[in-house]
């Protein structure tokens, strides 16, 4: 949702009298709506399926699973929608059987955006890189003729599915010149990658967002502090080569870890920054003088990079935009995530953090003798560049 809202605004501005329809799934749906959007959701098109069904599926799969920033009818018809999806696709038996083994990962809607596309006739799909709703929406957009965009957030690598999907939207909109490359060596059109940046990082160059991180340190009374700002988030699987297990293990260790050292250190702050799709489901930590828990739906997230020294990661597009704006990034290397996916410290980003018991004395080393490394390069447009391929799509869908 980070990088969909700077586009639309960018393209109500690039083609006056657009219509857009907002498709805002689970915890984008409150972020949407908190900045002022009109969103739809899974339950505004259950009387495409079978409502019933979906009703008793949803109740049944949601037991347990709220989240204070999605409404109970958002996640019954999520829910309930993909897994009639899920069955339609491969039988009761196989669906069960693939629910059982990867939750929600199992889910891949093609049916029902099929459903949602032709009610909704539209003359450019855009959706981001991420899996599920977006590959689905993306995926029937191309079977159905209807031109589509996707957007990739970070470096285009093969741990992204993104990167190895046999079909392809008619844009993708990347990072930079070597996402591009890699890319097309993966055999995406070169007609079909355009470099536009990330929308999300584009706020960082709104001055406010400077103004709004001093201000949160005056606040708190932590000018003159050295800030870590901390964003954790589970783990979706483990790894072999690392001890650490799928879960919440390893973000609440890392919490722990450096409230300690903020605690044994008057000159340090934290802001412990969960997931916004994760962080209700972490257990609230008392709260103390020096430490902050961040609540995603209340807190945008560029203040707090201003605010902060330092960021604490393992893998996340934050640790991008903490390099944009000049700070020290990092990134726990003992994480599965990591080894499954990519380390931000080989990218070039972050300082690399052998395990998360190693935070402290990197902490020291880092902050007293290094320099943060060279900052990604971004230059506050790339939701107008996007916003540009979307029109030209549109254009030529139109005539």
């Amino acid at each position: 949702m980070a990088m969909v809202l700077p586009v639309l605004r960018a393209l109500r501005e690039e083609c006056p009298g657009v219509q857009c329809v907002l498709l805002a799934l689970t915890t984008g749906h409150a972020m949407a709506r908190t900045a002022g959007e009109g969103v739809v959701g899974y339950r505004d098109f259950v009387h495409l399926v079978d409502g019933a069904e979906v009703q008793r599926w949803g109740e049944r799969l949601s037991a347990g699973m709220d989240n204070p920033d999605v409404t109970h009818a958002e996640s019954v018809a999520y829910l309930g929608v993909n897994y009639l999806d899920l069955q339609q696709q491969h039988g009761e038996a196989e669906a069960a059987r693939r629910f059982a083994r990867a939750g929600r990962f199992s889910f891949l809607p093609l049916n029902f955006m099929r459903k949602i596309i032709a009610a909704v006739q539209p003359d450019v799909v855009v959706a981001t890189n991420a899996p599920r709703s977006e590959q689905a929406v993306l995926a029937a957009a191309v079977e159905l003729g209807v031109p589509s965009v996707g957007m990739v957030d970070l470096f285009g690598l093969d741990s992204d599915p993104y990167v190895l999907r046999s079909i392809k939207p008619s844009r993708t909109c990347v990072l930079t010149s070597s996402v591009r490359d890699r890319l097309l060596a993966r055999g995406f059109p070169p007609t079909g990658v355009r470099v536009t940046g990330n929308p999300a990082f584009d706020g960082l160059f709104d001055p406010s967002n400077q103004a709004a991180g001093r201000e949160f340190l005056q606040r708190r009374g932590w000018l003159g502090k050295k800030v870590i700002l901390n964003v954790g988030a589970s783990e979706p699987v483990a790894h072999a080569t690392t001890d650490i297990p799928a879960g919440r293990m390893l973000p609440m260790a890392v919490e722990q870890i450096l409230r300690r050292y903020v605690r044994e250190r008057p000159d340090w702050a934290l802001i412990q920054r969960y997931h916004p799709a994760e962080w209700a489901s972490y257990p609230r930590l008392p709260d103390e003088s020096r430490v902050h828990f961040s609540e995603p739906p209340l807190e945008p997230i560029h203040p707090l990079v201003y605010a902060a020294d330092v960021l604490v990661c393992t893998n996340s597009t934050v640790a991008l935009e903490a390099s944009i704006a000049g700070k020290f990034v990092v990134s726990i290397e003992n994480s599965p995530s990591v080894h499954h996916w990519f380390s931000m410290a080989d990218m070039g980003i972050a300082y690399p953090c052998p395990t998360h018991h190693d935070l402290p004395a990197v902490l020291e080393q880092v902050v007293a003798s290094a320099q943060p490394l060279p900052p990604i390069q971004a230059d506050g447009g790339s939701a107008t560049r996007v916003a540009k391929v979307i029109a030209e799509l549109a254009a030529h869908a139109c005539g």
